[in-house]
């Protein structure tokens, strides 16, 4: 019990320290506002680096995810209910409200939140933070805003995209195997579909779209010197990146669509 107990405050530990660094980028953010600091080349840069790069992996990924999710829905419904009409609309809320926020996340997580814990860690070992401090330069304010900025906007809009591609997919899927005109899927997709869904949606996308970035740089500023720590630093980013945006994923749905 002790260990499990020693384990438990360790791992409370390893999930605290974000918060301390998300407020003190609110507040970095904040002086930047006031300042007019804001580098709109860099916030441009990592938005390029963020949504564009990322969007043909997560666009196939999508569209696998929701191929497999109408294929299976069909089948259960069909061994269940001996038919499968309200396929189209639980395949689209189960993409609005989970599959798209969430895998749009995760792999976010996977290529952008490794990919800031090393730069970010690599700037640490090389002393070029050290530097930034000498000028009297914030590496909140200069490094990790334009990164968050960048990872809400891209976060965002590749659920959007997400969903979209998604709602195409199912259409050729409903044509293609299950007989369905595309009017008619339409029709039904509105049966348990509403604003309320995609509102939570975008919440969901806003959340893990700043908890990326800020995980992801904690781990990066206090890694570990050598090669090694830069790569440990970038694997738990990627680790506890995932499980926080599953934590937040659960304390969404129950605030915003439990009775």
């Amino acid at each position: 019990m002790r260990a499990l107990g020693n384990w438990a405050i360790r791992e409370w530990g390893q999930l605290a320290y974000p918060t301390g660094l998300f407020w003190a980028s609110i507040v970095g953010l904040l002086k930047s506002l006031t300042r007019a600091s804001l580098r709109g080349k860099e916030i441009t840069k990592q938005i390029y680096e963020c949504a564009v790069m990322s969007l043909p992996v997560i666009a196939f990924s999508l569209g696998i995810v929701s191929l497999m999710s109408v294929l299976e829905f069909s089948w259960h419904m069909k061994v269940v209910l001996k038919q499968d009409a309200l396929v189209p609309g639980f395949s689209l809320i189960l993409t609005i409200r989970e599959v798209a926020p969430v895998v749009t996340a995760m792999l976010l997580a996977s290529r952008v939140g490794a990919s800031i814990s090393a730069e970010m860690g690599v700037m640490k070992i090389t002393e070029q933070l050290d530097q930034l401090k000498l000028l009297a330069v914030s590496e909140v304010d200069y490094l990790l805003i334009p990164r968050w900025i960048g990872c809400i906007v891209a976060n965002v809009t590749l659920t959007l995209i997400s969903i979209a591609i998604a709602g195409i997919v199912t259409v050729f899927i409903a044509a293609r195997w299950m007989g369905y005109q595309p009017a008619e899927f339409y029709n039904s997709l509105l049966l348990f579909t509403t604003g309320h869904d995609l509102e939570g949606a975008l919440l969901k996308a806003l959340c893990f779209g700043t908890l990326i970035p800020f995980v992801s740089a904690s781990y990066g500023l206090r890694c570990a010197q050598g090669s090694q720590g830069v790569g440990d630093a970038a694997t738990q980013a990627v680790a506890r990146s995932s499980l926080l945006i599953i934590i937040s994923d659960l304390l969404i749905n129950s605030i915003w669509w439990m009775p």
